[in-house]
């Protein structure tokens, strides 16, 4: 991609995934999954790697890197971060072009160190480059310290989203 902005502060690197970061990738993907448990609980992490999710994810990561909609953190060459990008398409005839970043992790013994940061900015770099005029993301509420970091980097909060358990 010719647009496509690296971010680059050596030691800490990001740049739009390839095949060659897939296994890393994927890693990386269930250990997101498995932090996330403590916040939105949708089942065990036996049971999140059933077969049928793990080709799910397997097709889903393929995805996002075949459409050049994931980046990857680097901190002194090892992956640190992943993120995700993608258009919103809950309203197709609209002025404004809306993408959503999501699924900005990053490696427990690397936070706090700018990469969460570094990949949201370059996420939105992304979206700017494929013709967003907004970006969205998500987060747990339980999640203070991303909550803190959105809200630092500009974002304010648009809406909420509320759940029930239907099952006793």
């Amino acid at each position: 991609m010719g647009d496509t902005l690296v971010t680059t502060s050596e030691p800490l690197t990001v740049s739009v995934a390839v095949f060659d970061d897939y296994s890393a990738i994927e890693s990386a993907w269930w250990r997101l999954l498995h932090d996330q448990q403590g916040l939105d609980f949708r089942g065990s992490v036996v049971e999140l790697k059933s077969q049928m999710n793990i080709d799910r994810v397997q097709r889903f990561l393929e995805s996002r890197i075949r459409q050049g909609r994931m980046l990857i953190a680097r901190l002194e060459g090892e992956l640190a971060g992943i993120c995700t990008y993608s258009p919103d398409g809950f309203i197709l005839d609209a002025p404004t072009q809306v993408w959503e970043i999501a699924d900005v992790w990053v490696e427990p013994h690397a936070r706090r160190n700018g990469i969460a940061t570094a990949l949201v900015r370059q996420g939105e770099h992304e979206c700017k480059m494929r013709g967003a005029t907004q970006v969205r993301l998500t987060v747990y509420a339980l999640n203070d310290a991303a909550l803190g970091l959105y809200q630092s980097l500009g974002y304010d909060i648009s809406s909420y989203t509320l759940s029930r358990n239907l099952n006793p």
